[in-house]
């Protein structure tokens, strides 16, 4: 009979462990900037995971707001022209705009001021428009933005900032994207000199879907930590600018 029962019982927590498995999890869908999952979020991810342990998060790298499949995904953080009047978006942060670059690069050849670019390479995030902008907003002379329309141009934030953390050249970096990179002295700011991105960052939970029940819990998170993140800076560098 011990016998006999034994093996029952272990059919029994065989069957309850394959339906278990099989069943499928709580999924929470987030669509997100690819420069924004990489540099902002992944690094970020456990801590919010640690909130919803019984949810299936899935993350979609895709850029732009046109590319949002809003029947699938439960919320996103897309990229945009500031100012936009989203139907269901809210602004999460819009970056200030500085040069940045790797330590042992000022050791090479000196950045006392951005005249001092003329003699670096410069990278370019996706155009040379950030350049040019902060060029003139520096009133910088001319042979220095000639420079700007020379250098190396990417597709991508992440490459960008990871080229100058290698020593490439010099980039334009930001207070939220590049946050961990100067934070960990990958990057740094040669100048104190800066501009305001003429783009943001959007939160966006679409209301013709349902309400998935984590999106409020990871919304209150995001915008937590982004918060976190501007008081942090703000007393680093003596209370902002």
């Amino acid at each position: 009979m011990l016998a006999a029962v034994t093996v029952a019982f272990t059919h029994i927590q065989r069957a309850i462990t394959q339906l278990s498995e099989d069943r499928d999890p709580d999924r929470l869908v987030i669509s997100v900037d690819p420069d924004f999952a990489g540099l902002w979020l992944v690094p970020r991810l456990a801590e919010f995971y640690a909130i919803v342990p019984s949810t299936l998060v899935e993350i979609i790298a895709e850029k732009g707001l046109g590319s949002l499949d809003y029947s699938r995904v439960d919320c996103a953080i897309q990229y945009a022209e500031a100012g936009l009047d989203l139907e269901d978006g809210e602004v999460l942060f819009r970056s200030r705009l500085f040069p940045v670059c790797a330590p042992g690069l000022m050791q090479l050849l000196p950045l006392r001021s951005p005249q001092d670019l003329r003699r670096h390479v410069l990278l370019h995030d996706r155009s040379i428009a950030e350049w040019q902008e902060y060029l003139q907003s520096s009133s910088v002379t001319i042979d220095v933005n000639v420079n700007a329309r020379l250098g190396v141009i990417f597709s991508e934030t992440a490459l960008c900032l990871d080229a100058a953390a290698r020593g490439q050249g010099v980039a334009i970096g930001d207070d939220y994207l590049a946050a961990m990179h100067l934070s960990e002295g990958r990057l740094v700011r040669p100048f104190d000199s800066e501009f305001l991105s003429k783009n943001a960052y959007y939160f966006i939970a679409p209301k013709a879907n349902p309400r998935h029940a984590a999106v409020d819990a990871f919304r209150r998170w995001l915008f937590e930590s982004v918060d976190r993140l501007r008081r942090e800076q703000s007393a680093l560098h003596g209370g902002g600018r």
